[in-house]
């Protein structure tokens, strides 16, 4: 779905983080009552947020704001805003990173909802919790840039995990500040990886809109995707078993070709 995305002015980006509850996602409908808001407004007491050069782009008519639980849809190019949320203690960065992007003919997919039900244990046969994770999975299957912002005030150990799922996958970059409790092992991963790493919010949005570009995004005069705005679905990724198994079975069909090729030319 396109969600318009009121941003919050420059010189109120330290008390306050723009609330996807302004964006208005709609959310599947369970039974449980407690529930946690997510979309809180947390001050960003380190100023992680603060930008030195602020705008609000108009929004593309192709661009999509896509929360849980329903579905994407995907445009041609899609970013993932993976990266802390902490049950909403985590400033509240994924808004305004897609607010950032809205001119772009893409889909932005936040995987932070609106709120959380206490009540949904986070254990694999809890339906909810699946319906979340799985969301969260395909949508970062289906990305073609994953940002990752690590708020300096939280733990984020499944965004930690998320990292090393996605390390080797030349589609992450990486927001970490060295106040991060693991700021380290984040930097060390990103450098043995090649992994695009900065220190601050601003340099994230810039080096998402570059690797875009870098990924085939080319934009007409009118700010249009050139070609069909079409998304291709991506294959799961393969094990590296897989691959090696796919590239001895390549090399025996090409062993067998160049023999056939070799007996035909001796005749």
């Amino acid at each position: 779905m396109t969600s318009s995305i009121p941003l919050i002015p420059r010189s109120n980006q330290d008390e306050a983080n723009p609330t996807s509850s302004e964006i208005k996602p709609t959310l599947a409908v369970h039974p449980y009552a407690n529930t946690t808001q997510i979309d809180k407004v947390v001050v960003d007491k380190d100023r992680q947020l603060l930008l030195h050069q602020y705008s609000v782009p108009s929004e593309h008519k192709d661009f999509v704001h896509a929360n849980p639980p329903n579905p994407p849809q995907y445009r041609k190019f899609t970013v993932f805003t993976a990266g802390s949320i902490e049950m909403g203690d985590a400033v509240n960065w994924q808004p305004l990173m897609a607010g950032l992007l809205r001119d772009l003919p893409i889909t932005v997919c936040n995987p932070r909802k609106g709120h959380w039900d206490q009540s949904i244990t986070q254990q694999a046969k809890d339906k909810y919790f699946k319906q979340q994770v799985k969301w969260e999975l395909d949508a970062l299957e289906q990305a073609d840039v994953i940002c990752f912002f690590f708020d300096t005030a939280t733990k984020s150990p499944v965004s930690l995990l998320e990292l090393g799922l996605w390390a080797g996958s030349d589609k992450v970059i990486v927001c970490c500040g060295d106040k991060y409790w693991k700021s380290g092992n984040v930097h060390l991963t990103c450098e043995r990886y090649d992994i695009p790493y900065v220190k601050n919010f601003e340099d994230l949005v810039r080096e998402v809109k570059k690797m875009l570009e870098q990924k085939g995004m080319r934009r007409d005069e009118n700010g249009d995707l050139v070609g069909e705005n079409v998304h291709v679905t991506k294959e799961k990724p393969k094990k590296k078993t897989q691959l090696e198994a796919e590239k001895a079975k390549l090399q025996r069909e090409i062993d067998e070709l160049r023999a056939k090729l070799g007996a035909h030319s001796k005749m």
